[in-house]
């Protein structure tokens, strides 16, 4: 007859606070030159300025977060961790497999965070400028 040995697992261990990135939205590093090294989406709890539309069932939204190989002083703090918008995430997402890409330790750009102009809208979006691209 053969023994079994049981062997538990303590849940407590991994369910400690994980440490948070501090992030800030990228329009406080406008006219920098970046280079993306991460991009992932986190869920949270909805800001005052989150369209109904974008709040799940579960009363949360997504945030579109990307990491920078630079660190920038944003409001005393060193920071490489920033928000993007659906736009920047749009550019990110054009690269085939970017995902895969990221993590073999590509990076992407140089690129320079900036605004355009909406052709249909007319107003201003944050987005990300290439070299050779206007404003860049």
């Amino acid at each position: 007859m053969t023994e079994s040995k049981q062997t538990q697992i303590n849940l407590g261990e991994y369910n400690k606070p994980q440490e948070q990135s501090k992030a800030v939205g990228i329009g406080k590093i406008s006219g920098s030159i970046i280079n993306i090294k991460n991009f992932h989406i986190n869920r949270g709890r909805p800001s005052q300025f989150t369209p109904k539309e974008k709040i799940g069932e579960d009363g949360m939204t997504d945030y579109f977060l990307i990491d920078t190989v630079e660190s920038f002083m944003v409001n005393d703090q060193k920071v490489s961790s920033f928000f993007v918008t659906p736009s920047i995430v749009k550019q990110i997402q054009r690269v085939p497999n970017y995902q895969s890409e990221l993590e073999s330790g590509k990076v992407f750009g140089p690129c320079k965070v900036g605004q355009k102009k909406s052709s249909k809208t007319n107003a201003n979006y944050w987005c990300l400028l290439f070299p050779g691209e206007e404003g860049f």
